[in-house]
């Protein structure tokens, strides 16, 4: 299978109606180039399904007028919008496959997106990096990129990501954010180390600024104390299940001038299915009926919440 298609100009001449499952199972392809050249197509149910690889559909113009795509992104879960990091669901029809916001389709000559790296070691360690060269000391099992603006809504995008075998997320023990993530300054997390049941110790959070969602970011991780401090929250957006189904925490560090955004921050059940075992620098202990993000803050006697200053 191709790692890159190129649709040519000629193509639009052909009055071409029906592409669909033209891509189907391209399980190798990252990028799709000339996609404006299908422009005037009417026809693409499960176009992409089973795309697992692909991140990017160049297109410099596209017109989805009268076109209809049942599951279009069946299974393709990286495809990322250049304008606004829009990712498509399995669900996802037609109406997505446009430019600008809230858009899958990347226009060549203007892309925001940018890309940081993980690099997953077979000592079970994930690295998330600005450097694409994973460490040649050590031994590799897998290593990928990912959007930073990227609005992620599903595993897939991480190197740790696996059905089966050793690039199964089971098999993360450990993760950290090197320096050089601080020269980003838009960060999406979602999904990151969602359902890594065996994640016990994240580093280099302090590396971070801009992040914006963490959404499932840590659900359902092994992490006992996380340490937040030289983290700026300022920026954040989306806390929606951040740290849902996380039973075994228990403390969460940060510094002493913490402070959520007071407007444009949402994130029910933040807290959801957590445990008592999590308890603020005060003595606030989790509780079933507190679980919005209102409580990612630090813990004090007119302020209850699950955060500890340090």
């Amino acid at each position: 299978m191709p790692n890159e298609f190129y649709s040519h100009s000629t193509i639009a001449g052909l009055g071409i109606a029906n592409c669909n499952y033209w891509f189907n199972a391209f399980s190798n392809c990252t990028e799709i180039r000339g996609f404006e050249n299908l422009s005037g197509m009417t026809s693409a149910n499960q176009m992409f399904t089973s795309c697992g690889s692909l991140e990017t559909i160049y297109a410099t113009s596209f017109s989805n007028s009268g076109l209809s795509g049942s599951l279009m992104f069946n299974s393709c879960n990286r495809p990322v919008g250049g304008t606004d990091g829009f990712v498509p669901s399995t669900t996802s029809g037609a109406s997505v496959c446009k430019l600008g916001a809230g858009g899958v389709l990347t226009d060549p000559n203007n892309d925001n997106r940018t890309w940081f790296y993980a690099h997953y070691y077979a000592d079970g360690e994930g690295v998330l990096t600005a450097t694409a060269t994973p460490d040649a000391t050590r031994e590799l099992v897998a290593s990928g990129c990912i959007c930073a603006i990227g609005k992620y809504v599903g595993l897939g995008l991480t190197p740790w990501d696996g059905v089966i075998g050793p690039t199964h997320r089971q098999h993360l023990t450990s993760a950290s954010f090197a320096a050089d993530m601080a020269t980003f300054s838009y960060l999406n997390f979602n999904y990151l180390f969602y359902s890594c049941s065996n994640l016990a110790s994240v580093g280099g959070l302090g590396n971070l600024s801009g992040v914006r969602s963490m959404r499932y970011m840590f659900s359902s991780c092994a992490i006992t104390t996380i340490d937040f401090r030289g983290f700026d929250p300022s920026a954040l957006t989306d806390l929606f299940y951040t740290f849902s189904r996380y039973s075994r925490l228990t403390i969460i560090l940060v510094d002493a001038s913490w402070a959520l955004p007071s407007s444009g921050l949402t994130g029910s059940q933040c807290f959801y299915s957590c445990s008592t075992s999590l308890v603020g620098g005060n003595g606030t202990v989790w509780a079933s009926n507190r679980t919005a993000y209102t409580y990612f803050r630090i813990d004090t006697a007119s302020t209850p919440g699950y955060v500890t200053a340090a």
